[in-house]
């Protein structure tokens, strides 16, 4: 199966780019043609198709949109790019002669810099589409379901214009206005009516697009993926010779494949656990880091630090430090971003990690992959986080925005390190029996080949 990923960032972002990377260096191990199309930052993953990628709304240095310098000529590009890209379809279209079209196309995150418009040409090429929604960007101006600091649904249902009333957009009104008026233009134009399935990762965002109109028909439920099995541990004789077969038969293609990612490390290793704290992830506002600081510091806990690893967005790690007494400055650390098995060691070695977010957070992969290396997790109570967490069994629950409750359930946690490493032990258990990406795979492939039976029935 020749199969086209469209994403706009093709570096370690962040979840997305996770599940993108692993997704096609899966699917590319097991004879399946991985095509690669997005935008050309200065660190993107080396690609033979990078010449077809498109060229970014500002420097190839700016990857974020509160890093882009708004030139008039950046500012025509990121209309464009948020609204109808007449450039994105002709970069794909040229893409997609190159290698002599698709038999599907899988779409990610492309909002903002790349457009929907790359939808009527696949169509026009007769090529399906599968889109995997991660965030609430389909049905809310901001993405992430919160104004001033609190859930919101207002939108939901088809009202963008509250998202200009309340500058849902960084705060900025001509940024709203550009988003809510692509947003009633791609509803005007049925942009979205041309997705044939939704992979979404939880119940609660599968609800959510209901609501905001989707097809409950369109939409299926995959959760992320995590957990890697050895070889030949569920599949045996012809199955697995054809397997190892197609493996050899596709070595091109995972070379291909071969990004600068460090691979994680063996979660069947016994990791020593040391008196930390950890969070992991993007480090911005509605992720509720703010919350966590504000709990450790009423807790205090005797020989405990914490650990805040990620990248910052809009200055939220300067604000973060203001919020800091004095005398706790010494304990709460911000290491900045890590990735691969630098990354896997902090989590494996903490006490536990913290997902504290407080807006509609729908399956943040930081909780299976503190599961996956047997640490538990205390998170909101919002989203699809309760689907995730098993209150008492994996982690505990806490009420969003609530440091007071937060640092009543990390003093739970601390006061008992034997049900601590029962409850890792469970998480850990958990994502061996629930998410091993082979299973995950093996179903994406399956919606895959409906998804092309159908559209050529059609």
């Amino acid at each position: 199966m020749k199969i086209l990923f469209c994403n706009k960032y093709f570096f370690l972002n962040g979840g997305t780019e996770t599940y993108l990377y692993n997704t096609m260096k899966y699917l590319a191990a097991r004879g399946h043609t991985a095509i690669p199309f997005s935008v050309r930052y200065a660190h993107s993953w080396p690609s033979e198709y990078q010449d077809y990628f498109l060229d970014p709304p500002g420097d190839p240095a700016q990857a974020h949109l509160g890093s882009i310098r708004f030139t008039p000529a950046n500012i025509l590009r990121f209309l464009d790019r948020s609204t109808y890209s007449i450039e994105a379809r002709i970069k794909l279209d040229r893409l997609l002669r190159a290698v002599q079209g698709a038999d599907i196309a899988y779409v990610l995150n492309i909002y903002n810099y790349m457009s929907p418009s790359i939808f009527h040409t696949l169509k026009r090429r007769h090529i399906p589409i599968v889109m995997q929604i991660g965030d609430y960007n389909l049905i809310c101006p901001g993405y992430s379901l919160l104004r001033q600091g609190n859930p919101c649904t207002l939108c939901v249902h088809g009202q963008y214009y509250q998202g200009l009333r309340y500058r849902c957009v960084k705060n900025h009104t001509a940024a709203s206005a550009v988003r809510v008026a692509a947003m009633y233009l791609h509803r005007l134009i049925g942009i979205y009516d041309l997705v044939d399935a939704v992979v979404v990762p939880c119940e609660f965002m599968k609800t959510m697009l209901t609501q905001g109109g989707f097809s409950e028909k369109k939409l299926h439920l995959l959760p992320y993926p995590v957990e890697r099995r050895q070889e030949g541990d569920r599949r045996k004789g012809r199955e697995g010779e054809g397997r190892r077969a197609g493996e050899k038969r596709s070595e091109r293609r995972i070379q291909v494949l071969q990004y600068p990612v460090e691979r994680t490390t063996d979660p069947d290793k016994t990791w020593p656990k040391k008196n930390y704290i950890v969070y992991f992830g993007r480090i911005s506002y509605e992720k509720g880091v703010d919350t966590l600081v504000d709990a450790f510091q009423k807790l205090n806990p005797d020989g405990i630090d914490l650990h805040i690893i990620g990248r910052s967005y809009d200055n939220e790690v300067q604000r973060l430090q203001e919020r800091i007494l004095p005398h706790m400055k010494p304990r709460i650390h911000f290491p900045g971003f890590m990735s691969g098995k630098t990354l896997t060691q902090w989590i494996a070695e903490a006490l536990f990690s913290v997902v504290p977010s407080r807006w509609y957070d729908n399956a943040p992969l930081s909780i299976y992959e503190s599961f996956l290396y047997g640490t538990p997790v205390a998170a909101s109570r919002i989203g699809g986080i309760p689907e995730q967490v098993q209150n008492g069994v994996t982690g505990w629950l806490f009420t969003p925005n609530d440091s007071d409750d937060l640092a009543q359930k990390m003093a739970m946690m601390l006061s008992d390190r034997k049900r601590l490493m029962d409850m890792g032990a469970a998480g850990k258990a958990f994502v061996r029996e629930n998410l091993l990406i082979n299973d995950q795979m093996d179903k994406l492939v399956h919606l895959f080949e409906a998804v092309i039976t159908d559209y050529k029935r059609r």
